[in-house]
């Protein structure tokens, strides 16, 4: 009496029960895709060019930009695509099982006979839930084209690896670094207000502190990346013995660019830009080692007798900016010597 119903279970069942189901996520408004990182300590979200997406990327093979986590394409749907695939799923195959057994409900009427007991069977389908697409994520900051192999893709800020190849591009990252600090400062006045509306202005004031802080650090990660690349490239790279994250001090770096090309950080600088610049490398230092704790080392190195041993640092928002901007002027110098 069932003969489509189970005809189409059958078929699943054939299939190990697995069915096809045509799927079309949509893209934003700029041809860009959404991806989730894998990696349950990252599950950092960017987005690929679709038409890159396409030529350049291999479906058995993608990076994360920011951790570098390396998966076949069919393991970075972001949670809502997750959601809207299974959703999809469910419609066919409620669909799939309501016009079979629509069909059944049919066949068995047709062969009903007048009598003195008339049988007819009804069935009435469940109404379809209606599946609207999802929505592309709000355009993200922060856009990249790879150097290695072109494809073009973008993060919430800075990204590490090309999402193609896995390319790594320090040159890309600072850039884009300090233009995202930038955009973060020029934010602060709608961030102070949007936080204190809907919180307090403890939580709006700790917010400022930590967006200033944060991008002290970011900088300072994107110098130390950008310098190693350029000064790979100098000819006494192949004979230098340096240590991890030795641009971080201003004055081994220095020391290492003079040996190099003859020309330290305060031949490229001002003696006011080395004395600001000086001073911030120092409060990024007692940020992440001290907690902005001021001591006896940084008073006497960063040359700062606005503080007192105990105190801890206020960052403005001017020093931020001045370290954006003296960090770009001493990249662009050291770009210029090799």
């Amino acid at each position: 009496m069932f003969d489509n119903i189970l005809r189409e279970l059958n078929k699943i069942e054939q299939n190990g029960g697995m069915i096809s189901v045509p799927v079309q996520l949509p893209i934003d408004e700029d041809g860009y895709f959404d991806w989730l990182c894998p990696s349950e300590k990252c599950q950092t979200e960017f987005k690929i060019l679709m038409e890159d997406w396409n030529s350049n990327v291999s479906h058995a093979q993608m990076f994360c930009p920011f951790c570098r986590e390396e998966a076949k394409a069919t393991e970075w749907n972001t949670s809502d695509q997750e959601v809207y695939i299974l959703q999809v799923g469910m419609d066919l195959i409620q669909s799939m099982i309501d016009n079979a057994i629509s069909q059944d409900t049919r066949d068995f009427n047709r062969r009903q006979r007048p009598g003195f007991i008339n049988i007819s069977m009804s069935f009435n389908p469940g109404v379809s839930e209606i599946i609207l697409p999802i929505s592309a994520a709000d355009e993200l900051r922060q856009k990249f084209t790879c150097e290695q192999c072109g494809c073009r893709y973008s993060s919430l800020g800075a990204a590490f690896f090309c999402p193609a190849c896995g390319h790594n591009s320090a040159e890309s990252t600072f850039t884009q670094t300090i233009e995202t600090v930038q955009k973060s400062l020029a934010a602060l006045p709608a961030i102070r207000t949007v936080v204190q509306v809907t919180s307090d202005a403890d939580a709006s004031r700790n917010t400022e502190r930590e967006i200033l802080e944060n991008s002290i650090g970011r900088m300072m990660g994107a110098f130390q990346r950008i310098a190693e690349s350029l000064f790979d490239r100098t000819s006494a790279a192949a004979t230098t013995r340096r240590r991890k994250n030795v641009f971080q001090n201003l004055t081994e770096g220095s020391t290492l660019w003079r040996a190099a090309t003859g020309k330290g950080y305060e031949d490229l600088l001002t003696l006011a830009e080395m004395a600001d610049l000086l001073r911030l490398f120092q409060q990024r230092h007692l940020l992440a080692h001290c907690e902005g704790i001021v001591d006896h080392d940084y008073i006497t190195k960063a040359g700062d007798a606005t503080y007192s041993i105990g105190q801890r640092l206020v960052i403005r928002e001017t020093a931020v900016s001045r370290l954006a901007e003296l960090i770009g002027k001493l990249t662009e110098q050291l770009r210029s010597q090799v």
